[in-house]
């Protein structure tokens, strides 16, 4: 038994806007957004350091249930977004040395990604604001890393016969899925 075309027609047109509809749920899941600071990382360039471009690095290995509560995991970030970042020297000595700072994200299998910068710092500040980048994307793919590489890349205006220790403290925003 075969159905007219009128029927078909009539079928065609009821099931299009039914997949629509369905869709549009499946991509509106519900998400929490959950903005959160860490404590002061601590990035170190090697000494001795010369007037000039310099770099400094450090390992993070992020607690996910320490930063996002427990019970979350990488699984349930949808995306994050630096929000603030605070930049200064550890040493007292130090806080005058840096003349600008571009501060950077990376990971093994993820691009770099530059987070902030300052050009000029200002002097005599212990924690500066760092101007946050507008554009940030896959930043979400940094936290489903084991590892995350700080970079802040420094020009000094002057020489650094040890270790620089460089304190970062950041604000991110997480988009994800409800629990």
């Amino acid at each position: 038994m075969s159905l007219p075309i009128s029927s078909l027609l009539k079928m065609k047109t009821l099931a299009f806007p039914a997949l629509i509809a369905l869709l549009l749920l499946a991509g509106c899941a519900a998400t929490e957004t959950k903005e959160v600071t860490t404590e002061i990382l601590v990035l170190t360039a090697e000494g001795p350091l010369y007037d000039g471009s310099n770099t400094a690095t450090y390992s993070w290995q992020p607690d996910l249930a320490a930063l996002l509560g427990e019970g979350y995991t990488a699984a349930d970030i949808k995306s994050a977004r630096i929000t603030a970042v605070q930049f200064g020297a550890e040493d007292e000595a130090a806080q005058g040395l840096v003349s600008d700072v571009t501060f950077q994200l990376a990971g093994s299998g993820v691009a770099m990604q530059k987070v902030a910068f300052m050009n000029p710092m200002p002097s005599g500040q212990n924690l500066v604001a760092l101007q946050v980048a507008e554009d940030q994307k896959g930043l979400g793919d940094f936290f489903k890393l084991d590892e995350i590489t700080l970079v802040a890349d420094v020009n000094l205006t002057g020489e650094w016969e040890d270790n620089l220790a460089l304190g970062v403290q950041i604000s991110i925003q997480f988009e994800l899925k409800s629990k």
